[in-house]
């Protein structure tokens, strides 16, 4: 009797669902790409110069991952977007003297200067892993669509367990007006 109780519930919930009404939500994902013509609809247009506030983060998971020497991590691209505010955190391998051979390099502009970021001592641990945080925040004469990770050592960098890189991005502006 039990069993024919939770068939028939089972049976009711199937039949009356495609009738049942369904809520949409219009959002983007961590991964997906933010395209010029979703944004259109707030009336930007290509070229404006006009910023906007976005709420975009991305955790990236170094855990069991090697960054060859002289090599580099794509992490971030706003593409054909420009970072105009954004923060950084890393909780990265570290040295006894709380340094790190990890360089974080912002572009594509190449006068865009490759930057450290800053320690954060009560949340590291010298020779293991040190967290380090970094506002980046630009006036749009910069071209910053893109963040990355680069490896200055001489020997392959072995990211342990907990490694990660979180970046948020609040603010973009829209692009430069193709020429």
């Amino acid at each position: 009797m039990q069993r024919n109780t939770y068939v028939l519930m089972f049976s009711t919930i199937i039949l009356f669902l495609p009738f049942l009404p369904v809520q949409t939500q219009l959002s983007f994902s961590q991964n997906e790409d933010l395209q010029l013509q979703q944004t259109q609809d707030s009336n930007l247009e290509e070229g404006d110069g006009k910023s906007f506030t976005v709420s975009d983060s991305e955790t990236i998971l170094l855990a069991d991952t090697s960054l060859p020497s002289g090599s580099y991590l794509h992490l971030y691209d706003s593409a054909p977007f420009k970072l105009m505010n954004s923060h950084i955190s890393a909780k990265i391998p570290c040295n006894d003297e709380y340094a790190t051979d990890i360089v974080f390099m912002f572009g594509p502009d190449v006068n865009i200067p490759i930057s450290e970021l800053d320690l954060i001592p009560e949340l590291s641990v010298a020779g293991e892993l040190c967290l380090y945080e970094r506002t980046l925040a630009t006036n749009g004469t910069n071209n910053i669509t893109d963040i990355a990770i680069f490896n200055n050592s001489p020997d392959d960098i072995d990211f342990p367990d907990t490694s990660s890189i979180v970046i948020k991005v609040n603010e973009l502006s829209s692009p430069s007006p193709l020429t």
